[in-house]
């Protein structure tokens, strides 16, 4: 069997899939725990305050157009997103 990363979550003393496995029933694994020790909503906030998203406030970064369906207008006036 080739290796796979199979993402669980612990409850009540058992490993439950969060997805569809395909490993077949009774088959013996052997079970390396890695834990995230960042969280991805708190990269995303530390992303966010240290500028990595600055470039989304700038209308000439906008790759949408009238010919995309949204008038450049209608995004122009998104100038305050948070």
């Amino acid at each position: 069997m080739m290796p796979q990363t199979i993402h669980v979550i612990y409850e009540n003393g058992v490993l439950k899939p969060l997805g569809k496995v395909d490993i077949p029933e009774h088959r013996t694994l052997e079970i390396l725990v890695l834990e995230d020790d960042l969280s991805l909503s708190l990269i995303g906030r530390v992303a966010e305050q240290g500028g990595s998203y600055d470039f989304l406030h700038h209308a000439a970064e906008d790759i949408y157009s009238a010919d995309d369906g949204e008038a450049e207008s209608a995004l122009l006036s998104r100038k305050n997103w948070t």
